[in-house]
């Protein structure tokens, strides 16, 4: 567990109830990747527990300050853009009925070129406590396979 990094008021992973965090090494560079992450509206093309992606104001891509909904977990979710550092980190936080979270990305350039990847995700609220074990299992699933998806989509075929 990554307890270094500062993370917003209630989403301390040592005291939520649901934290889960996954990590792939890649020989692709964070400028290869970030196009892909942040590019939200097509994450349903090749991330297949994205859905209904919409950015408020239009556009596909994520910026400092969008704000955007989507389907994760089969539940609607409003998110909002609160970390942004292109090619190095990307969060938001969101809520949706009985939780709320904060996902966070960070893109770690490596010395022979590539990268290491990490996600991170922090979820407080009745549903979680109600569902941590079976709901932390799934998210590390879930991430591992985002990883590994973005990877893919972002070498091109």
């Amino acid at each position: 567990m990554n307890t270094t990094e500062k993370w917003p008021t209630g989403f301390d992973p040592r005291t939520a109830p649901v934290y889960a965090r996954n990590e792939i090494r890649t020989p692709l560079t964070a400028e290869q990747l970030w196009p892909a992450l942040t590019t939200a509206t097509r994450w349903p093309q090749w991330y297949p527990h994205a859905r209904h992606v919409s950015i408020t104001g239009g556009g596909e891509s994520l910026t400092a300050s969008s704000r955007f909904t989507w389907t994760t977990l089969r539940v609607r979710v409003k998110t909002r853009v609160t970390e942004f550092e292109p090619a190095r980190r990307l969060a938001w936080s969101g809520s949706g009925p009985g939780a709320n979270g904060y996902h966070r990305w960070i893109l770690t350039p490596a010395t022979d070129g590539g990268c290491l990847v990490t996600t991170e995700e922090v979820q407080i609220g009745l549903l979680p406590r109600l569902a941590a074990r079976r709901l932390r299992r799934t998210l590390h699933t879930y991430h591992q396979e985002w990883l590994e998806r973005l990877v893919e989509v972002s070498a091109g075929p």
